[in-house]
């Protein structure tokens, strides 16, 4: 048991002395308390080992002493605080750092220690290229010198910041403006003396271009779009700005000064209107509008982005030449009403139009123009007047001054003839449209067999003629009869008549027949179509043939 102690206390009490020890003179720097220490944990450790080896309670009570007597050294004798600059004690009036040195004043005492309640001044001497960010842990944390009260051991830490160079296109920044062959860079605040820029410094950003140049952009910058822009200074910091020319647009060989240009016969109106140095920027979109003037019309453009549309536009890359060409356009009148679509309408019927005038209700010069007139319900297209002439339906003409044409109509009405018996004739003229007031002589005209009879309708009579007044549609009907042939003869000849002669009867007639004997002579019998030897009837469903026979008186 007793080894045993003796063994823990070897391996456990030489190495805490000799650490507790080691820390007091590494972090404290307070060499007569490590000394001292020293000393005495070696007393302690010889009297105890004294105490287990003889049993000496004196080694014990001087062990006692020891430990007493120390105490009284570390906490009786005049007490000093140590001051450390990121984790560096002071031991004398500054300190150096990675990035700049810390002087202070006073300076610690030669223990390395200060008196308590001490105002020591801080002050931090940045290397080259570095600027004081911050302190921590003193008085005043942004100042410098500051300051700290020494009322227990202190920590301070020292911040330091990197200086960096500001480049613009490849120039290193050595003042407020750097110029280029486009334009310059203001630059808000310039660097200090040494061209460089205490870290996370906020630079401005002007770009200024030369006449004939414009701002296009800015790369590696806090807003690469904007002008003026800002870049933070966190490091070393490369910019480019760009510049790009600035273009004429002229049209007409007259430069492009303001949001409309006038010409002879009429103006353009453009958008966006140049800026003040009458240029654009590369790349500005520019859209014209031609406003012909009143009797002229927008023939076409030359040398924009669509030379047949209106508006039209424009990219500017470099100096631009457009032309743009009106024309005399002329008004057409039809029937007195100005044409301004495919076709007039018209109480008598339309005249369409092709091609149909422009939007301005008008033509270009020299247009060529095909007319067709269209008769409407009772109205048949006569000829044309005026500025066209001819009685074709289609018409063309050129357009090289105001034109006025007349389509002239005729009002109609119809004639609507017709037979009663199909086959049974016809009439002339035949059914048809003539025109209002004119008069029309019908004629009807039986076919073989068949005989006119009278007109029906809006004719009237028995005469195969008849004249209608066109005042209105006519119907008329021509009533034809069917007819058969008779033919009637004696024998022998001369020996007597038949009544009725031969000739045409109407179909179904019933006719008497009588034979009258001449001198000498006396009836005898009928043959043929007709019988008997008195007075016979015949009824025409046919054609008929009948012979009246005699007999002499003279034997």
């Amino acid at each position: 048991m007793k080894k045993s102690l003796q063994e823990l206390l070897t391996y456990i009490w030489i190495p805490f002395m000799l650490g507790f020890v080691f820390y007091i003179f590494q972090n404290q720097h307070d060499l007569p308390l490590a000394i001292v220490l020293l000393i005495a944990f070696s007393a302690i450790y010889t009297l105890v080992r004294v105490y287990f080896a003889q049993k000496s309670w004196w080694s014990l009570a001087a062990a006692a002493l020891v430990i007493a007597g120390t105490l009284g050294f570390v906490f009786l004798r005049p007490q000093g605080i140590t001051l450390s600059v990121n984790d560096q004690v002071m031991i004398s009036s500054s300190v150096s750092l990675n990035d700049g040195k810390v002087f202070v004043n006073p300076s610690p005492g030669p223990d390395g220690k200060y008196a308590k309640g001490t105002v020591v001044s801080l002050t931090a001497s940045p290397n080259a290229g570095y600027d004081l960010k911050s302190w921590k842990g003193t008085s005043n944390d942004i100042s410098n010198p500051t300051t700290i009260t020494m009322s227990g051991r202190q920590n301070v830490s020292v911040v330091f910041k990197s200086r960096s160079s500001l480049i613009v296109n490849n120039q290193e920044v050595i003042g407020s403006i750097v110029s280029f062959t486009e334009g310059s860079v203001s630059i808000n605040p310039g660097p200090e003396e040494d061209g460089k820029y205490t870290q996370d410094t906020i630079v401005t950003l002007t770009a200024n271009p030369n006449s004939g140049y414009d701002w296009k952009n800015w790369t590696a910058t806090d807003g690469n779009a904007s002008n003026p822009t800002t870049v933070t200074m966190s490091s070393r910091k490369q910019v480019s700005v760009s510049f790009e020319p600035r273009s004429l647009l002229y049209i007409n060989n007259q430069v492009v000064s303001d949001a409309t240009m006038s010409f002879n016969e009429g103006s353009v109106i453009v958008n966006p209107a140049p800026g003040a140095d009458d240029k654009y920027a590369k790349g500005t979109v520019i859209s014209m509008t031609a406003k012909p003037d009143s009797g002229y019309g927008l023939k076409n453009w030359s040398g924009t982005g669509s030379d047949v549309s209106n508006p039209t536009t424009v990219t500017i890359n470099s100096d631009k030449h457009v032309t743009v060409t009106f024309e005399l356009r002329f008004p057409l009148v039809i029937n007195n009403v100005p044409v301004s679509g495919p076709s007039a309408n018209l109480t008598e019927g339309s005249v369409s139009l092709s091609p149909a005038p422009g939007a301005d209700a008008r033509y270009a010069k020299d247009a060529t123009i095909t007319l067709t007139a269209q008769a409407g319900p009772g109205y048949r297209f006569d000829h044309w007047s005026g500025d066209a002439s001819g009685t074709a339906t289609a018409v063309s003409i050129t357009v090289n001054s105001a034109k006025n044409i007349t389509a002239v109509f005729k009002q109609v009405y119809t004639l609507t003839n017709s037979v009663n018996a199909t086959g049974g004739g016809s009439v002339s003229p035949p059914s048809g449209i003539f025109d209002a007031g004119s008069t029309v002589t019908l004629t009807a005209a039986p076919a073989a067999g068949y005989r006119f009879d009278r007109w029906y309708g809006d004719a009237s009579g028995t005469s195969a003629t008849f004249t209608v007044t066109m005042n209105s549609d006519k119907t008329t009907s021509a009533a034809f009869r069917k007819v058969y042939a008779l033919t009637t003869s004696v024998s022998p000849a001369g020996s007597g008549t038949v009544t009725p002669a031969s000739g045409s009867y109407d179909a179904g007639a019933i006719l008497t027949l009588i034979a009258q004997d001449a001198s000498g002579y006396r009836f005898d019998h009928w043959e043929g179509d007709a019988s008997g030897n008195v007075t016979a009837n015949l009824t025409m469903t046919s054609n008929k043939t009948v012979i009246a026979f005699f007999k002499s008186l003279t034997p």
